[in-house]
């Protein structure tokens, strides 16, 4: 079973809303669920659609094919049409020549709601279709709004019976198993950070990693986490180098506008040796360019991000399990190599939900090398063969950390020696992290055989559905910097392609610069991400 159905109308009709109960319905009968998000930056008007697919096997993307569009307004529909079979829309509002005529708004009103309340008649009408116990839908909304579900629940009765009595059924979806979890990629990276010990969050509010800010500082007490959104992206960047100096884990959410302000400040916690995660999450640029749709359009930007030459780790997950791995992975990691890392996320993965399988014990927090002398004795940058020094926090300690060039003690220095052994020392640490990349997973494999198509973050998702049907086998690199050339370089490769949402194909050329890999560009840059159907036909033209 694979099905998908849509949910479309305007800023504050609640479709996201009403998108997210639908896809718990059918991840609590244990189906595997994807939600892909729609929407434009407008707080009212405009057009937004939740696309639900629903399926008994695992779900990396989501399907521009479906059963069904759920109406809102009339003008969503030419948007939709071509896309779906049926139309199930608010009659109390428009007519169509076809379709399912559901009076939503007067179903509201007889329940004296707010018009955005009918998408619940609308949800109630959606479990006839597909054969759902009405029960499911008030349980779920028994328990994400509690005593105020009241007219949610009504109105999906009204929704049901009008339905039961007026429309034939689509589908007869019976239960398929146990409850499944369901996580957007923000949701996935912030729980793994937790996990691997974060303690403080720093974000200024933008899109799409804003609800990172949301979902903690709703659980920050659950999670042990201090929330901060101070006046703007800087003052996020100085603040989260200030708690890593006194020894709490960090990180720092934002977009590519926002992590362009935060560069003279990644830069300090370079020079400091100061570890800090930023959360990067891509939109379509450059500048505001399109704020709420996808791209992959900084991975070089962020790969050379900061002036002045140290060690940062880069690396951005395939799907919303590799979000959670990644994110304790990198935090880890930051703390072990003493630099700040970066964990590139994009907007399809940030905001799309799915059923996540994940394995909360791979990630744990992982002590940092610490200093066991005697306090007046502890130099912040001792010079070390590995390049990490043994790190101390305020008070047991009295130190020293600076943007300037610096001596073992963190005093100014532009002594040609000593500046000249410290910056040896910080370059160092790349030898040991390419080392603890070797024993890590750099790259994820998906298939067999030597026509191999690469990816990178949520463009894995589709080539690996796409290549599933055409016996492809599918590369996507995790870590891009250090770059690991060392498994590229174990494949055997006949032919090769390189999937992702740019124009000018930035993976592709990084498998030139390091592995003298020349694949076939299928990029896209329309700010959509790319789907399976639309990707096996580019990608038989390449492979025949």
């Amino acid at each position: 079973m694979d099905f998908t159905f849509r949910i479309s109308g305007m800023a504050g009709d609640g479709v996201k809303g009403a998108g997210m109960v639908a896809a718990r319905l059918f991840s609590r009968l244990g189906y595997h669920v994807f939600v892909h998000l729609e929407y434009q930056s407008l707080i009212r008007g405009g057009h937004n659609a939740a696309l639900v697919r629903v399926s008994s096997r695992k779900v990396r993307c989501h399907s521009d094919r479906g059963d069904l569009l759920i109406a809102l307004q009339d003008y969503v529909v030419p948007r939709h049409r071509n896309y779906v079979e049926r139309v199930l829309y608010d009659s109390s509002g428009f007519s169509l020549d076809e379709g399912y005529a559901l009076p939503m708004g007067e179903f509201a009103r007889q329940v004296k709601a707010p018009p955005v309340f009918r998408n619940a008649a609308a949800l109630g009408a959606l479990c006839h279709l597909y054969g759902v116990e009405l029960e499911l839908l008030s349980g779920i909304y028994r328990d994400a709004y509690g005593e105020k579900a009241e007219k949610d629940i009504l109105l999906a009765e009204l929704g049901y019976r009008y339905a039961e009595e007026h429309f034939e059924r689509i589908r007869e979806v019976k239960r398929a198993g146990e409850a499944r979890a369901l996580l957007d990629g923000n949701q996935s990276a912030a729980l793994g950070a937790v996990k691997a010990g974060l303690r403080c969050y720093y974000a200024y509010p933008m899109t799409p990693s804003t609800s990172v800010l949301h979902f903690l500082a709703a659980r920050r007490r659950e999670l042990g986490v201090t929330v901060v959104q101070p006046e703007n992206e800087i003052a996020a960047a100085v603040m989260a180098i200030g708690s890593a100096f006194a020894g709490a884990r960090v990180m720092v959410g934002t977009s590519g506008g926002g992590f362009a302000l935060m560069q003279e400040a990644f830069s300090l916690a370079g020079m400091a040796e100061v570890p800090v995660l930023f959360l990067e999450s891509q939109r379509s640029g450059p500048s505001t360019g399109m704020p709420t749709w996808h791209a992959q359009q900084d991975l070089r930007f962020v790969l050379h991000s900061g002036h002045g030459e140290f060690p940062r780790i880069v690396a951005s997950p395939g799907d919303v399990e590799d979000a959670f791995y990644l994110a304790g992975e990198l935090l880890n990691l930051a703390w072990r190599y003493q630099t700040p890392a970066v964990l590139l996320m994009d907007r399809y993965l940030s905001e799309s939900a799915t059923t996540a399988e994940i394995d909360a014990e791979r990630v744990r927090e992982e002590p940092p090398l610490l200093y066991r002398g005697e306090p007046g004795e502890y130099r912040r940058y001792l010079i070390t063969d590995s390049g990490v020094s043994p790190l101390a926090f305020p008070p047991e300690v009295v130190l020293k950390a600076t943007g300037n060039e610096h001596d073992e003690l963190g005093f100014t220095t532009d002594d040609a020696e000593v500046s000249s052994r410290m910056y040896e020392k910080r370059m160092r640490k790349m030898q040991g992290i390419v080392e603890e990349l070797r024993q890590r997973q750099a790259v994820r494999t998906f298939g067999e055989g030597r026509d191999v198509v690469f990816t990178w973050g949520s463009s894995t998702g589709a080539a690996v559905e796409a290549a599933e049907e055409l016996g492809l086998k599918v590369v996507q690199v995790r870590y891009l910097s250090p770059f690991p050339t060392w498994e590229v370089e174990k494949l055997s490769i006949e032919r090769a392609a390189c999937v992702e949402c740019n124009y000018t194909g930035q993976l592709a050329s990084l498998l030139r610069e390091h592995a003298c890999i020349e694949a076939e560009l299928i990029t896209r840059h329309d700010g959509r991400p790319f789907t399976a159907g639309e990707l096996v036909p580019r990608l038989e033209e390449v492979f025949g």
